[in-house]
């Protein structure tokens, strides 16, 4: 039973990806908050449920082996595509003109990208919550954001993408080239900050304690 399956066969996903503040009330009453960045992916996903224990032992080794140390690649809406509209592209490009967005450069949380290889015609290149992930110089980057605001659809050499966090640098990818995965094509690198134990309960049903916690990891 791979994190992938758990996903898959999730009863309800919780997805967080706030950022981590602590606040304090000093003596006269002012209240201080200081932001602990960056902002990380959790997932908290509902346990999945009706799996047959006889059917089930080999991928339930799997789960035990995987364990809090195994990293693990996902996605939401790629691998079962009934859970596609979790994160879906809002924008009207076409696929196409997508796949020939390449990027600039970044600074702080934007992205500035070249569109002047799109052919098309749209009203918007992104809507506000949608995922993308740059590929960089290597194919190999590994974090994805999620739009701030909608971006017009452009023609133009040096368009700005806003996106919830400060950009993540990455020793093996350098982010000034290189193209997009877009909506459910993102993919999360992931532990189990929470893995769940289970019980076999009448009949042959396998039944977890508690529900999932994934927490991206950055490196």
């Amino acid at each position: 039973m791979s994190v992938q399956f758990v996903i898959d066969n999730a009863t309800y996903l919780n997805i967080n990806k706030r950022k981590v503040t602590a606040q304090s009330v000093s003596r006269s009453g002012h209240l201080k908050t200081a932001q602990r960045s960056p902002a990380v992916y959790q997932f908290t996903v509902g346990s999945p449920r009706g799996l047959k224990y006889s059917e089930s032992r080999g991928t339930l080794q799997t789960l035990d082996d995987i364990d809090r140390i195994t990293e693990s690649n996902v996605d939401i809406g790629a691998n079962n595509t009934n859970l596609s509209y979790l994160t879906a592209y809002l924008g009207d490009t076409t696929a196409s003109d997508l796949g020939n967005i390449t990027l600039n450069t970044y600074s702080g949380s934007e992205f500035y990208v070249d569109c002047s290889g799109l052919t098309g015609s749209a009203t918007n290149l992104f809507k506000k919550g949608d995922y993308i992930q740059p590929l960089g110089n290597a194919n190999v980057y590994r974090y994805p954001y999620q739009v701030t605001s909608d971006v017009a659809f452009s023609t133009g050499g040096n368009v700005t993408i806003p996106v919830h966090r400060a950009v993540l640098t990455q020793t093996d990818s350098t982010l000034d080239t290189g193209g997009f995965r877009v909506g459910s094509d993102v993919r999360f690198h992931v532990k189990c900050f929470v893995n769940p134990t289970y019980n076999v309960v009448p009949y042959d049903l396998v039944e977890f304690d508690e529900d999932f916690v994934l927490m991206e990891v950055i490196t």
